[in-house]
């Protein structure tokens, strides 16, 4: 594998229960480190789940411990964290802020360097409300750097959109993660948008949609990975990449041929550029 720094949702190389695509795998959890380090992935982003889970580990010393030595064990790195929490629960409420705090607390004894915040559904960004969201994400921005974790946010704005509300909050510890098959769905533009955003963008999800709006195997649905990667090229993106792909039939093969796909437009990306 090349020194890109390529990871894998957790719970996506465990086959999860049927119509469960984001899962945290109670029972198999720490089988995926060891998976994810022979597949020749470099991290596992951990999730934590729409609903409070007590058998996540994060939410224990224990666990955070854990979670670290299996780590080392398998030669892999503590990358990022995704609350998907607040996608189910409203950033804006005093109890939902505190849930973040208490997990950008687990992130730093973790030594994460990257939170993703997907801000869909109850905590819905976009053109008409973004900017009762500021006050909170300069002060989770503030939290987060005296760590050194980045906060990144993902949202349904287009590019343009988005290059606004970063100006409004101002903070230089936000930046954007660029997920493929949700940006598809949102019909936009990804080209364009990854063009406009450039540096901003410092991670990125890959995916593919159809047009029902599914997660399907890479390269079979809506987004061209062509162009994609060579707009990522064009911008000298040297960022991290996670796969939040469906798993298919068999998670483990999925997983292999998706790298090698990424590896292969990224390859072809340089040749063209």
């Amino acid at each position: 594998m090349n020194d890109l720094k390529f990871g894998i949702i957790q719970g996506r190389l465990t086959q999860s229960p049927h119509g469960c695509l984001q899962w945290f795998p109670d029972k198999f959890w720490e089988d995926e480190f060891k998976a994810a380090s022979l597949l020749g992935f470099s991290f596992i982003e951990l999730i934590a789940d729409i609903s409070y889970n007590p058998k996540n580990p994060l939410w224990s010393d224990e666990g955070v411990e854990l979670i670290k030595q299996l780590s080392i064990k398998n030669n892999l790195a503590v990358h990022t964290l995704c609350n998907d929490y607040i996608i189910n629960n409203s950033i804006l409420e005093k109890d939902v802020i505190s849930q973040n705090s208490k997990l950008l607390d687990c992130a730093k004894k973790l030594g994460i360097k990257k939170y993703i915040m997907p801000f869909f559904n109850k905590s819905e960004i976009n053109s008409n409300n973004y900017k009762k969201f500021i006050c909170c994400l300069k002060e989770i921005a503030d939290n987060a750097e005296e760590s050194g974790i980045e906060i990144l946010l993902e949202t349904i704005l287009t590019g343009t959109q988005l290059i606004e509300l970063l100006e409004d909050i101002n903070h230089p510890n936000v930046k954007i993660v660029f997920d493929t098959g949700n940006r598809i769905a949102f019909g936009h533009d990804l080209s364009h948008d990854i063009e406009i955003l450039g540096d901003q963008i410092t991670h990125i999800h890959i995916k593919d949609k159809n047009k029902d709006n599914e997660n399907v195997i890479l390269g079979t649905g809506l987004v061209n990975f062509s162009r994609v990667f060579e707009s990522l090229e064009k911008i000298s993106y040297k960022g991290s990449y996670v796969f939040e792909t469906t798993r298919g039939n068999y998670p483990l093969k999925t997983a292999e041929y998706n790298i090698q796909l990424v590896n292969f437009f990224i390859e072809n990306s340089k040749k063209n550029a």
